[in-house]
């Protein structure tokens, strides 16, 4: 039969005779044979049929069939090569990422292409909430992928396929999730005598979630509405200068690049 390309450990189609062998005797016996370089030939164990069925290989091969009549001598037959394409390997994607809570990752992008199989591929990207248990993402098949926002740590790979060679994944990367920014609960309301100063404004609840740590500015507003900025009042808590009208008081909290969100305002008669 005729030269055969295949994956990398796979089992090629059964060499077949295409013509019978004649002369000699007229009675046959065979021999099959293997080579690495179409030079130096090996008798295969066993393989004393007319046709054969190659294992599965690792390697380009040739093989070839040794034709034996009687005393009339041993004549070969043409050589067959069996091309093996290398192993199919996935490459590499790009590395785990912290982001806000509800943000949008950055792009995965590969850090080294696939090799290997037919040298032609095509994509399925794949997400997790635990690395073990994979979903296609629809739609996600090209060698990069942006994720859309995420609200959970979720896990990314690439399926990279290669024809009839298989599917090979990817290393899985982490995208981890910090949680929701909670701004937490300053004081309660007050009520004062005119041009007295309140009494300090401090945190019922610490803020939670966002990287983890957090700074702050305290703003001032007469109506509850339109806010400003207090200079200087960035720690937890403030203590209001002596006011001669009603004023209201909110804390922001600032987590890294994870936004900022606004404490409960409190009134100060």
């Amino acid at each position: 039969g005729s030269s055969q390309t295949i994956c990398h450990n796979a089992m090629p189609a059964q060499l077949t005779q295409l013509t019978p062998p004649s002369g000699g005797t007229g009675s046959f016996t065979f021999q099959w044979q293997s080579s690495p370089n179409n030079a130096t030939w090996t008798n295969i164990a066993g393989a004393t049929q007319a046709s054969y069925s190659p294992p599965a290989i690792t390697t380009t091969t040739y093989f070839r069939r040794n034709v034996i009549s009687g005393e009339c001598g041993t004549v070969s037959s043409a050589s067959v090569r069996i091309s093996v394409n290398d192993l199919l390997t996935p490459g590499a994607i790009g590395s785990s990422q912290s982001i806000c809570y509800n943000d949008i990752p950055s792009a995965l992008t590969q850090v080294s292409p696939p090799s290997g199989g037919t040298g032609s591929y095509t994509y399925q990207w794949q997400s997790s909430p635990d690395n073990s248990t994979w979903s296609n993402i629809q739609g996600a098949t090209l060698a990069s992928y942006s994720p859309q926002a995420l609200t959970a740590n979720t896990f990314f790979r690439r399926n990279v396929s290669s024809g009839n060679c298989g599917t090979m994944s990817s290393n899985s990367i982490l995208i981890t999730v910090n949680p929701a920014l909670v701004p937490g609960s300053i004081g309660s309301d007050q009520t004062i005598c005119y041009n007295y100063s309140p009494g300090q404004l401090s945190q019922l609840t610490p803020p939670s979630g966002g990287t983890g740590s957090y700074s702050y500015r305290w703003q001032s507003s007469s109506n509850n509405t339109t806010w400003s900025d207090i200079p200087g009042a960035t720690s937890s808590s403030y203590s209001p200068p002596a006011l001669t009208s009603t004023t209201y008081y909110r804390r922001i909290a600032i987590s890294g690049d994870c936004n900022s969100v606004n404490s409960n305002s409190v009134m100060i008669t």
